[in-house]
């Protein structure tokens, strides 16, 4: 009988991890609407997967125990203790498969392997880019943005579409700086945005509070890639894009509230957020006071 062919995984998909995995993810951001980056956390026993191939990259953060790791991956064999917080890089189209000892609680995220390229394309000037496998490793970076965006997947969208791809464009640089065979030489700017052009971003923000705006629509505003709009439009506000259209939502809000004509749910809806909740907790966060108690006073 010939060698069976290893399963392929394509984590674009919900479920994707059924044929590797004995227990389904606890939770997921296949139904949250995320472009270009998928997020899983899991709980799973003890387990020897079989051989498989993933279709994108995908990193682990270790959230539970210490455990024992093994794996093999295009015929190296490599074992290592997997520490909480640990991280583990697994490259697209290696065929690998894994054992752990214990009871195991991860983070997987994905990120597909056309944004990668296009993100190397747009900042190193070439889509040939390699990322390097790596078992187990401590990276402080990639372990708050996989918790960050675990909130903001439990937090049921508070953050916004600008959030999670601001994230995902933090974690794409962070590996093509750190965990790729290409050379680290990603250009800065300094002196922030022209005027006109911090002028132009924001009155788009100010006119397109109520939709889900994305990074990549400010950024071609400005004519800059994402990386790029994002550090000059902090140097420029002080404020990254996220922060400055939540600051600009409360601020909507709060007009429209002491206007009179429109009920809070309302409200919520017309300045983008996707819940009242979520006003309130911005609300209160930004200017100290609930909306109700705003209308009190």
């Amino acid at each position: 009988m010939g060698k069976e062919k290893p399963f392929v995984v394509d984590p674009t998909q919900e479920n994707a991890f059924s044929n590797i995995f004995p227990s389904p993810p606890v939770l997921s951001s296949h139904k949250a609407g995320w472009s270009g980056i998928r997020l899983e956390y899991h709980r799973q026993s003890m387990w020897e997967t079989p051989d498989y191939c993933l279709e994108n990259h995908v990193i682990s953060v270790n959230l539970g125990q210490t455990n024992r790791l093994e794996r093999i991956i295009d015929g190296r064999f490599q074992k290592a203790s997997m520490l909480t917080g640990n991280v583990g890089l697994y490259p697209a189209h290696l065929q690998q498969k894994h054992l752990w000892d214990g009871k195991a609680e991860f983070l997987l995220l994905s990120l597909e392997i056309e944004l990668v390229a296009y993100k190397a394309c747009e900042l190193l000037g070439t889509n040939e880019i390699e990322l390097v496998p790596h078992l187990v490793i401590q990276d402080p970076l990639i372990q708050q943005i996989g918790l960050a965006l675990k909130a903001e997947l439990e937090s049921d969208g508070l953050g916004g579409r600008l959030y999670v791809e601001s994230m995902a464009n933090a974690l794409i640089i962070h590996l093509l700086r750190q965990y790729s065979t290409q050379e680290k030489n990603i250009p800065t700017y300094q002196g922030g945005l022209p005027q006109q052009k911090l002028k132009e971003v924001t009155d788009y923000i100010h006119d397109h509070l109520e939709q889900n705006i994305s990074l990549n629509e400010l950024a071609v505003t400005a004519q800059l890639s994402p990386h790029h709009f994002c550090r000059l439009f902090k140097q420029s506000t002080g404020l990254s894009p996220h922060q400055y259209l939540i600051l600009s939502r409360v601020e909507r809000a709060r007009h429209l509230l002491l206007q009179g004509e429109m009920a809070l749910a309302e409200v919520a809806v017309a300045c983008g957020f996707s819940h009242q909740s979520h006003l309130n907790r911005h609300f209160k966060r930004l200017l100290g006071i609930t909306p109700k108690a705003l209308l009190k006073s």
